[in-house]
């Protein structure tokens, strides 16, 4: 069912965590915004919403840093090596003899919390000091004169970052907006800095840092464990909660990437291109648990979030792909994609198998070239519609290809889509049209 959204004059920007993956979101918001620095993107949105390395994403835009600009942060390999700065061995001892156990399944904390820290006071030399509650009148007051340029008029801006609270174990919202009704009473004083709750906001646990983030007489792991790595439900909370009418909200929902395989033996689909059965035990296990924070779980928000903003739903498969949706979802999705010369499932265009499975596989702290290289390929492939975008609700059904359908024509991959967008430039049409001024 396709249909154009209406115009929705309250934008919620809402930046998912990812680590490096996070230069995916700098690409797309370059593609968006051409040419405007951060204060410029900033202007067209109301609220932002992010987590983890989408905090570190909107910090950079905060300090004023261009799309393009960022995504150079994340591609100098001086910078990657900075934000994940390796532990010495004797200090990652644990993941060095898991390695031994289990190589594929290595247990241990890798890279320096104090380190990312100096990393993000050195790249947000301008604001990082400043408090999230001073901040909030200095981009209020810069956005006012670009939305003035445009004629348009003046309106407060407002942001979130979301954090776990080590010491009371609930999630901590980190605004600018100290006086914001969602937040819980009594209303205090924003003393983190804006790199401070960057930091806090990406702190991931278990196999990445090697401590807590704390200031403030606080501690704080990654915004992810609270289950907002996708944190599009925490600022339409928001949204709602400043009193905005629903039918009035509108979501720019950026990810970085998301991995949906079909399982090993799915018929017509080649098991290099299928999920392997999981392994069972202990250090495998945990592993898996600790990335269960980046995995799908969070995305269920973007549905909820959804049925939240008065989204329908689709009456029966042939009214899918349902667009009719508040929320533009952007992430692009892993998994094999149908050739259409053949009609097989195939790996998009100009990727080898094993260039697939490296991606597919690929952890959120990589710092070498040739897998950053990967990332930057996925996400320049999804820009030209090389991979698929992920839905606001997909059902997860691999068809037969061509060779073995019983009504021999290629397979709907739109269906795979229940509600959203299928494909990038779908989803770039969509956000055109609902923040149209």
């Amino acid at each position: 069912m396709e249909a154009r959204p209406a115009r929705k004059p309250f934008r919620i920007l809402s930046l998912d965590g990812g680590g490096t993956f996070a230069l995916i979101q700098a690409k797309v918001l370059d593609d968006l915004f051409p040419g405007e620095d951060g204060h410029q993107v900033l202007s067209h949105f109301d609220l932002v919403s992010a987590c983890s390395g989408g905090a570190i994403v909107a910090a950079a835009l905060v300090e004023g840093y261009a799309p393009r600009e960022i995504f150079g942060l994340f591609d100098n390999p001086v910078n990657r090596y900075a934000l994940f700065g390796r532990l010495p061995w004797y200090r990652s001892l644990l993941q060095l003899l898991t390695g031994v156990l289990s190589p594929s399944s290595p247990v241990g904390q890798r890279f320096s919390t104090d380190g990312k820290l100096e990393f993000l006071h050195r790249i947000l030399p301008t604001m990082g000091t400043t408090s999230l509650q001073d901040l909030h009148g200095i981009l209020n007051d810069s956005i006012a004169s670009v939305r003035l340029q445009r004629d348009e008029a003046t309106r407060p801006m407002s942001f979130l970052f979301v954090t776990y609270d080590f010491d009371r174990d609930r999630a901590r919202m980190m605004r600018s907006n100290v006086t914001s009704p969602a937040a819980s009473f009594p209303h205090r004083q924003q003393r983190a800095t804006l790199a401070e709750a960057a930091h806090a906001s990406s702190t991931a646990p278990i196999n990445w840092f090697d401590k807590p983030a704390e200031f403030d007489g606080c501690r704080f792991w990654d915004g992810a464990m609270t289950g907002y790595n996708n944190p599009v439900l925490a600022g339409v909370v928001e949204a709602i909660a400043l009193g905005v009418p629903r039918h009035h909200i509108g979501v720019l929902s950026l990810g970085t990437s998301t991995v949906f395989l079909p399982e090993c033996g799915t018929e017509g689909i080649p098991n290099a291109l299928c999920r392997p059965r999981a392994r069972t035990g202990f250090l495998p296990e945990l592993v898996k648990v600790g990335k269960t924070i980046i995995a799908d779980p969070p995305d269920a928000h973007t549905f909820i979030a959804h049925l939240m903003l008065d989204g329908g739903l689709p009456l029966d498969v042939s009214c899918c792909p349902y667009t009719e949706t508040a929320i533009v979802r952007m992430n692009p999705v892993i998994q094999p994609v149908i050739d259409r010369a053949t009609g097989e499932w195939s790996v998009p265009a100009g990727w080898s198998i094993d260039e697939f499975r490296r991606i597919a596989e690929m952890d959120i702290s990589a710092s070498a070239q040739d897998d950053v290289d990967l990332i930057k390929r996925l996400g320049d492939g999804w820009l030209r519609d090389g991979w698929h975008n992920q839905p606001v609700r997909g059902c997860g059904i691999w068809a037969a290809p061509l060779a073995q359908s019983p009504s021999r024509t290629l397979p709907n991959t739109d269906r795979l889509c229940e509600i959203g967008h299928r494909w990038y430039s779908d989803a770039r049409a969509a956000w055109t049209a609902m923040s149209a001024q």
